[in-house]
């Protein structure tokens, strides 16, 4: 039995020809997976800023609302003080010290207050799709 090995011809002309090609698409392909990482970088980045000043946000809506229910508190107080007053002569005696533990209460609130931060109006090009 006799077996016989045959190879075709060789044919540089046409491996030679694809090796640029291949070679200009993977570093094509590199390239755009690139951007795509930088751009996902600054996504991150944007949606981190943002989470930080609705934090910001939501900690001095907090903030309000403990001062409003700390003025309700004093209001109810000042009502019945005034109602379990309204027989007496010391009336107007009684309401100036409630009167300056309001005014202390509420001036050691708003020290800790701080200013909204104003949202950027800017267009984000990157949210329209005919960009894309």
């Amino acid at each position: 039995m006799h077996v016989e090995l045959i190879v075709p011809p060789n044919t540089p002309n046409a491996k030679s020809k694809m090796f640029p090609v291949l070679v200009f698409l993977l570093m094509a392909c590199y390239g755009i997976m690139a951007l795509v990482l930088v751009e996902q970088g600054n996504v991150i980045q944007s949606q981190r800023n943002l989470i930080h000043q609705l934090f910001q946000d939501s900690q001095q809506l907090a903030s309000l609302k403990g001062q409003e229910a700390t003025q309700r508190a004093i209001e109810k107080k000042q009502a019945k003080a005034g109602a379990n007053a309204k027989g007496k002569a010391s009336h107007s005696s009684e309401v100036a010290p409630q009167k300056e533990q309001t005014q202390k209460l509420l001036s050691r609130k708003s020290k800790v207050e701080k200013q909204p931060l104003q949202a950027d109006d800017k267009i984000d090009r990157r949210r329209f799709p005919a960009q894309i």
